[in-house]
This record gives C-alpha cells, sequence and structure tokens, in this order.
C-alpha cells in the first residue's frame, strides 16, 4: 500500500466523514497487518480507526458481541461461558501478528488462509456495518463474495456477533498447516446441536482449500436428523465433499485439498460433538 498522509479520528461520525469525502482515496486502517499483501500502489489516506471505540468482547442475552477493532490477543485471552473464538485464535501464525490483527480486518478482506471467516461460518454469525442506516448481515451473505464490496464509501463493519455455545452445542476447529507460522491447507470449522440423542442442527464451513470460504451445505444436510457417530460422519463427508471446487494452495494439489477436507470435516464432527455431549 502507498499511504500518502494519515487521519486519526476519535468519533466514529467524524472517522465516517472522512472515508466519505476521501472515497476510494482512503484506507480504514487498525493492525495493518494484511496490508503486505494488497497489491494497490495508488496514493492512499490511512484512517485510523483504533480510536473510535469499537473494540471489546460484550455477552448480551446469550449472544456475544466482538468490536471490529478486538485484537486476536483480546480473543484469545477472553474467558467466558460459550465463547470458542479463543481456539481460533490461538491458530493464527505468531503472537506479534496476534497483537495486531482485529477482528474486522481478518474478515473485511478475505485470503485463502484467513481463520475468522471459516469459523463465524460455522457459528452462524451476523456482521453490523455502520452507515448513512445500520445493516445486518449474516455470515454466508457476508461472505458470498470478498466482504469489502458490501461497504460503501463511508461505511465501517462495526461488531460480530456469534451466539454463546449452550449445553448440548459443541464447536470445532482445524487447520492443516506444516508450522506454526505457514499457511492453512485447509481450514474446517463444524458447530452442532443435540435434541435427544440426535443431531438437531449442524453447520460446517471449510476454507483455504477452496476459493472462498463456503458452507458444506450437503454435508449438513445428510446429518440433520442423524444419529451421531463415525459412520454417519463418513457418510455425510461423502455425500457431500465433491459439492466445493476444491482448490489446492501452497505446493499441494486440487486432489489433496479435497482429500485433507475428507479427512478433517470427520475430525471436527468427532470432536464437536464430543463436547456437546459434555466431554
Amino acid at each position: 500500500m502507498n499511504y500518502v498522509d494519515f487521519k486519526s479520528p476519535t468519533q466514529l461520525d467524524e472517522a465516517r466523514t472522512l472515508l466519505k469525502e476521501l472515497g476510494e482515496s482512503a484506507s480504514p486502517v487498525a493492525g495493518s497487518t494484511l496490508h503486505v499483501f494488497l497489491k494497490d500502489e495508488s496514493p492512499k489516506v490511512a484512517v485510523d480507526i483504533l480510536r473510535l471505540g469499537l473494540n471489546g468482547i460484550r455477552l448480551v442475552d446469550g449472544v456475544y458481541h466482538i468490536g471490529a477493532t478486538t485484537t486476536v490477543t483480546d480473543m484469545l485471552n477472553h474467558r467466558q461461558h460459550g465463547w470458542v473464538l479463543d481456539r481460533v485464535a490461538e491458530a493464527f501464525v505468531t503472537q506479534p501478528i496476534r497483537n495486531m490483527a482485529t477482528m474486522g480486518g481478518s474478515v473485511v478482506r478475505v485470503f485463502p488462509w484467513s481463520d475468522l471467516p471459516v469459523a463465524l461460518l460455522a457459528l452462524n454469525a451476523e456482521l453490523v456495518i455502520t452507515g448513512d442506516a445500520e445493516r445486518v448481515m449474516s455470515a454466508p451473505e457476508f461472505f458470498a463474495t470478498q466482504p469489502f464490496h458490501h461497504l460503501q464509501a463511508g461505511d465501517l463493519l462495526t461488531s460480530v456477533r456469534i451466539p454463546a455455545l449452550v449445553e448440548g452445542q459443541g464447536f470445532a476447529y482445524h487447520k492443516e498447516r506444516r508450522t506454526t507460522t505457514d499457511f492453512s491447507r485447509c481450514t474446517i470449522a463444524a458447530w452442532l446441536a443435540l435434541d435427544d440423542g440426535k443431531i438437531a442442527d449442524v453447520r460446517i464451513a471449510v476454507g483455504a482449500a477452496v476459493p472462498m470460504p463456503r458452507r458444506m451445505d450437503a454435508v449438513e444436510d445428510a446429518l440433520k436428523g442423524a444419529r451421531p457417530g463415525p459412520a454417519a460422519f463418513e457418510k455425510a463427508m461423502q455425500a457431500g465433499i465433491d459439492a466445493p471446487r476444491w482448490k489446492g494452495l501452497h505446493g499441494i494439489s486440487d486432489e489433496y485439498a479435497r482429500h485433507l477436507a475428507s479427512v478433517h470435516i470427520v475430525d471436527v464432527l468427532t470432536k464437536a460433538h464430543e463436547e456437546a455431549k459434555g466431554a
């Protein structure tokens, strides 16, 4: 990125006014950990949003409200009933990156290795955009395209909402990589809910091995109402494994990307089931 000026507003309205006035020449910044991957060299004015009070994690009526400038370290260190994003935050590359990277920056622009979009799809997140009017988007809607396309001049993603995990529910997350600092080759997240020993609801999301993070709808449909277990998980995986267009990255083939997903879909479902049972 080619920054030629820097603005540091202290109020949300002030920041939105600046972004509107500057238009395409403005770039909201917080941790800026992803900017090294952006190839746009046109002159930009950086609009710092770290002083707008958009950080913090609050539990309100069973739903976590996570401010857009909440860091990954904050998510890692948070401890409260039904909180699961610490498991995702732990998979971020290094502690210095966790200290800088924010919730908003990690989801407004998606890269193949992005961690949080996969988890938010599985957790049925809602994403709050503040513009002339507030808009709330579901995770599947938000990640159906590169999310920054949803933002008009002056719009900001201000918070993310995820329901707290409750009794009878489980969540699991897996990120396949060679080393802790390596890019993901396949990322899988799963959430499921049990009722009378059967799967009442389930959400499975995949990233890194596909062009954009997505839900595995066919696998979910094959599991709803089923009695959970290795055989059911394997059967459902086989029913939906060929729905996405698998794309291998970082030296692996498309076929191997599919194989990784087939293994880890079963793995995360098994772990989510164990948690839902109370293990």
